[in-house]
């Protein structure tokens, strides 16, 4: 079967921190209903927390249009298939896990009333991997590739999915593939992504930059644009490039207003300088467009940073709520569990629960951060060789980010390894300065002590 083309969409999974995030948008045509058109980027970059962008009403009115035509006619397998795909977009756009619940329910409506329907099938598998149902996602990119070896939208998923549960060469063949049969934004974006895992800081930073391109190329504009300007931030600071970063994350919020993704990295690089006052305002934006655990545990520790009077309040009601957040996000919740296991094994909070979690993660995600994840919590219960031996695995494929070596440092220096614990510490540092501030100055702190 031949998809057409107005529901050709070429989905864009990539996991960060502890969110899959998904972009691509649908692709419109000789359709007798269209979708609400996309407003123009607003061309502001100052902090506002004020309520969602143009964009982002856009696509909301594009769930409400395709949800209501759905289920006024619940037969209808093209409308809910649409449904689904502005959920998963609106998901992308807002940081929003919970969206992609509602995207699930959406898609098995369309599979309802055709499951053998290609692009519900291809949605499907996006949304599995952003929900990190990673096995299921790949049998049913897996089942479509049968039919359609060089469909792109299963081939990333695929890629996507394999990269999560450690079989790099799947993922590695996958993305080389969709390169040939589709390059794209999306698909050189996952090149990039691949490389810094692989130890390639370089070419991550060319394969973000080409993504850029590409997407301007596309004529991509809005929340979509946003991601992709996010990513080549977000791969900058991360390399240490933190000026650079700054300006992305700056273009990023300025296509988006209301990106929390584009405030994130402007508060990581303010945090950086201890600019304590712009990263909470930055945070403060992100937090009200959607409290993720990332941005509420990072303004919880600029609290403690910063120290201002109220600020000890502040920080344990953020406290709070990043240890309730499975209950915020009902069926997605798990979606965080590796989030919320690094949290507890870095403040020292519940380390029983953080090894549960972290071994829970690694039994169906199997990538260097599940093994780093599981090599912190180790650390917390007084395991300190059992971490080394994990955290091994997270640095197999030489993977140059500064969490991995922070951590390798601190687990190093329980043991009483100085020379090693040095190097790794240092490297950390020289790696990326913006990576967790409390994070860094404990760094700091070893490294005095090491002397």
């Amino acid at each position: 079967m031949t998809t057409p083309r107005w529901l050709r969409l070429p989905l864009a999974v990539l996991a960060l921190s502890a969110l899959a995030a998904v972009g691509g948008t649908l692709a419109a045509g000789s359709s007798d209903i269209e979708p609400v058109e996309a407003a123009p980027a607003i061309a502001d970059g100052a902090i506002d927390s004020g309520g969602p962008s143009d964009d982002v009403e856009r696509i909301r009115a594009n769930v409400a249009f395709w949800s209501r035509r759905s289920q006024t006619n619940p037969r209808d397998f093209v409308s809910a298939t649409r449904w689904a795909t502005a959920e998963v977009e609106l998901a992308r756009s807002t940081g929003d896990v919970t969206r992609y619940v509602a995207a699930e329910e959406a898609v098995e409506r369309a599979l309802g009333g055709n499951p053998g329907f290609r692009p519900a099938l291809e949605t499907k598998a996006a949304i599995l991997v952003a929900l990190h149902r990673f096995n299921a996602a790949r049998e049913v990119a897996q089942a479509v590739l049968l039919a359609d070896p060089a469909n792109p939208s299963a081939l990333a998923a695929l890629g996507d999915a394999s990269l999560a549960v450690g079989d790099v060469d799947v993922a590695r063949g996958c993305y080389q593939q969709l390169s040939v049969v589709a390059d794209s934004a999306a698909s050189r974006a996952r090149r990039g992504h691949l490389a810094f895992v692989d130890g390639d800081p370089a070419s991550a930073a060319d394969w973000s930059r080409s993504a850029v391109d590409a997407a301007l190329d596309e004529g991509l504009a809005g929340s979509a644009l946003a991601w992709y300007r996010y990513q080549l931030g977000d791969v900058l600071a991360s390399t240490g490039d933190l000026r650079a970063a700054r300006q992305a994350f700056v273009l990023a919020l300025t296509d988006e207003p209301a990106s929390p993704l584009a405030h994130w990295g402007l508060a990581r690089i303010a945090a950086a300088d201890a600019r304590w006052d712009v990263a909470l305002d930055h945070l403060d934006a992100a937090i009200a467009i959607v409290p993720l655990p990332d941005s509420l545990a990072r303004r919880a520790d600029i609290y403690r940073l910063r120290g201002a009077p109220g600020d000890e309040r502040r920080e344990r009601a953020d406290r709070r709520t990043v240890l309730a957040i499975g209950q915020l996000t009902g069926d997605a919740a798990g979606v965080y569990d590796r989030t919320l296991s690094l949290y507890l094994s870095s403040h020292g909070e519940d380390p029983a629960r953080a090894l549960r979690l972290a071994e829970s993660e690694l039994a169906v995600r199997k990538d260097v951060y599940g093994y780093d994840a599981l090599a912190w919590a180790l650390l917390a219960n007084g395991r300190a060789d059992e971490a080394r031996d994990q955290m091994a695995e997270a640095l197999a494929l030489g993977t140059r980010d500064a969490r991995l070596f922070y951590h390798a440092g601190i687990i190093e220096a329980r043991l009483g390894h100085d020379a090693a614990a040095r190097t790794y510490l240092e490297d950390a540092l020289a790696t990326d300065p913006s990576f967790d501030p409390l994070a860094v100055r404990s760094a700091r702190a070893v490294l005095r002590e090491l002397e």
